[in-house]
């Protein structure tokens, strides 16, 4: 390495412009566009080396000072846009994976409502139904593919109804239903009296149950 000799009459101190990159560890062409920038010209002085006479660009204390204090207020801008840049990235990843876990709860929750579906039906066309229906109508609102001659047969074959199609007083006694009496004029003038079986809303969801027993029973299920 060639041996730097300062000339006498140079009292002031300096440093050369890769003494000073050297010591920021930067580059000499960013020190020489800094001190550019700077409008920093330095001093340009003819040195004499080993290999002779050199002319090299110097800067005072002062100059190296600005230029020391410009590159890393650079370097410090560069860092803070980094840190900025991660930290979006960052922010946009945890919105993203939000995001995700957000569709996963509204999947497993329009699953779960198409589970409860058909027993909030089922509750919304009992509660809706009058005090008491017939056995025509509650075939209907059950929407279980049974009509009202093969629920009649249903419910006597479970010892609920009696051949005549009047409960067994147990299930009257329940809540599960009501028998009414109806007065009908035949053609010879007569007036008679007949029993019909209403149903209950409680009643409905107990024939509900019912005919699910039956059906898991048909599938084998215990």
């Amino acid at each position: 390495m060639n041996e730097i000799i300062i000339p006498e009459e140079k009292t002031e101190n300096f440093v050369t412009t890769k003494e000073l990159a050297e010591v920021l560890g930067v580059s000499a062409r960013t020190i020489r566009e800094t001190a550019t920038a700077k409008g920093l010209e330095g001093t340009f002085h003819t040195l004499q080396t080993k290999g002779g006479k050199q002319s090299l660009r110097v800067f005072s204390e002062e100059e190296a000072t600005i230029i020391k204090m410009e590159i890393q207020k650079h370097h410090n801008l560069q860092s803070r846009q980094i840190d900025t840049v991660t930290t979006a990235a960052e922010e946009d990843q945890m919105i993203a994976q939000a995001l995700i876990i957000l569709q996963r709860r509204i999947q497993d929750a329009n699953k779960e409502i198409a589970r409860l579906k058909p027993a909030a039906e089922f509750a919304y066309q009992i509660c809706s139904s009058k005090d008491a229906i017939d056995i025509g109508n509650c075939a209907k609102v059950l929407n279980r593919n049974i009509g009202r001659n093969n629920l009649f047969e249903f419910l006597r074959n479970r010892k609920v109804l009696q051949q005549d199609n009047i409960p067994y007083q147990k299930y009257i006694d329940s809540g599960y239903f009501r028998v009414i009496e109806t007065k009908y004029t035949i053609p010879s003038g007569e007036t008679k009296i007949s029993l019909k079986t209403l149903v209950l809303q409680k009643g409905v969801a107990y024939i509900n149950k019912l005919l699910s027993e039956k059906e898991n029973e048909n599938k084998g299920v215990c």
